[in-house]
């Protein structure tokens, strides 16, 4: 069964002699075409092309051909993948494999026998596999919710919410259990005294697939009495008229006041269009530094500013989300008009993320800081949670900032619905940041547009444009 597809996955190496490695990374289900390229003037029509599959030291030879002749048509059983032979010719040695799966995770020698010598090239390859769609379910007499997915890899996270987006994960017992086929089941159990009406949801998430699925379920606490049911119905007799008399008040006070933004979706696109026009006019040279760890969101919070500010383009991955490794995703920089840039400085993955790169960050800086203002911003993911050591690492970082810049970076909390993002946020605005947003990012899997999220994203933008424009500077006012 297909858990997840995103196409074919196209790796290019051309040979030229010698040996390289690359890491590569493909998803269950989905299709991976490894190109193997040579120069076929200098192939020979009796020179020997092959690949080998490898696990634990155990080598395969799953192609081979000679002369454009396949030389394992009576091994069917050791093949894996297949090659084109009439492109041999043309010094095309690709391998493609369809439909991949866990079995087919190792190490990949493509080797041709050249005029000039061997030439191989190695690849490392990494299946992942997506979670099938939570199943979640509750047992009335103890008060407990189950939570179960499927057939993930790696293991799934699992998180849980409840009513206004309260974090019941630490009440949670979380069980991963490997299945035959190398994949990850887990179960999560949560126990809760439910007191009164609300949403329970669980939700399993990948996380270098940048993937989530969630299941909800609406619980009520157990039967009230009868005199709890009076007490209920006398208070609402009593309150119900105070809060029709102020839900009006309010409605008046948007609709005179606010331009009734809340009231008419009309008023709220002239609102976006608003934010946008501004950030159109801008005409200070302004580059936005986006600092963070590898898989906290750089990239799709570069990618979600983009998307929310350019509503007659379709989502583009402009930024290299869910690239392999991480911190070397292309491009760095990515222009959002003529005048604003959204650059990212990805660091270490490790807790001492910092100081092992500060130089050569803080140097770069220095000198670009003598030519423009540039605003920055410390992105962390609200699923990663915070060390002492990385404590003392952003400490630091901030504090090398605001040498540079004269004022400490604004942060972003991205995964804001998961982890612990009020505690999160207080430490970053102890720490001094001046602002500090918390988003959910439009990702490749996910980007269906929402007003409220593009009004979001364009809103941080703007108040990076504040940060680094001179309050002397004609700006173009925002209007309601």
């Amino acid at each position: 069964m297909k858990l997840f597809s995103i196409g074919l996955i196209l790796l290019v190496i051309q040979c030229t002699g010698g040996s390289l490695v690359k890491k590569i990374t493909g998803v269950r289900g989905s299709d991976v075409w490894i190109e193997c390229m040579f120069d076929a003037a200098k192939m020979s029509q009796d020179k020997p092309v092959w690949w080998l599959h490898c696990e634990n030291s155990d080598c395969t030879k799953i192609q081979h051909f000679i002369g454009g002749v396949d030389q394992l048509q009576d091994r069917a059983a050791s093949r894996r993948g297949r090659v084109y032979p009439d492109k041999l010719r043309e010094g095309n040695a690709s391998l493609f494999i369809e439909n991949v799966q866990m079995s087919d995770e190792g190490h990949y020698e493509c080797s041709a026998i050249l005029t000039d010598g061997p030439c191989t090239t190695i690849y490392v390859l990494t299946v992942l596999a997506s979670s099938e769609p939570p199943q979640l379910t509750e047992a009335l007499d103890t008060r407990s919710f189950t939570c179960s997915s499927r057939n993930g890899f790696p293991p799934a996270l699992v998180t849980w919410t409840g009513g206004s987006g309260m974090n019941y994960t630490p009440d949670s017992v979380t069980q991963h259990t490997p299945n035959p086929e190398g994949l990850y089941d887990v179960v999560s159990k949560l126990t809760r005294n439910v007191t009164e009406e609300e949403t329970i949801c669980c939700t399993v998430w990948n996380q270098p697939l940048q993937e989530n699925k969630t299941n909800c379920m609406r619980v009520t606490p157990g039967q009230e009495t009868d005199d709890q049911h009076i007490i209920m119905i006398g208070i609402l007799i009593l309150v119900t008229p105070f809060i029709m008399a102020s839900s009006v008040g309010i409605m008046i006070y948007l609709y005179l006041y606010e331009g009734a933004v809340l009231l008419y979706p009309s008023c709220r696109r002239q609102n976006l269009a608003t934010k946008r026009e501004r950030i159109s006019n801008c005409s200070h040279h302004t580059v936005i530094v986006l600092i963070g760890k590898p898989e906290h969101g750089v990239p799709s919070l570069i990618n979600s500013c983009v998307y929310a500010y350019k509503t007659d383009e379709p989502f583009k991955n402009r930024a290299g989300a869910m690239r392999h490794p991480p911190h070397y995703a292309k491009p760095e920089e990515v222009p959002l008009t003529e005048h604003i840039t959204i650059t990212r400085a990805l660091l270490q993955p490790e807790d001492r993320f910092w100081t092992s790169e500060r130089e050569a960050y803080l140097d770069k800086w220095r000198r670009e800081e003598q030519s423009h203002r540039r605003p920055f911003v410390f992105v962390h993911s609200c699923i990663d949670k915070l060390t002492a050591i990385t404590k003392d690492e952003i400490q630091k970082l901030f504090e090398d900032v605001k040498s540079v810049s004269g004022s400490y970076p604004f942060t972003v909390l991205t995964m804001k619905n998961f982890g612990t993002a009020d505690e999160l946020k207080r430490f970053f605005k102890d720490l001094g940041s001046k602002r500090v947003f918390t988003f959910h990012n439009y990702t490749i899997q996910k980007h269906k547009r929402n007003a409220k999220r593009d009004e979001e994203f364009l809103d941080f933008v703007n108040a990076c444009i504040d940060e680094a424009v001179d309050t002397e500077l004609e700006m173009v006012p925002l209007t309601r």
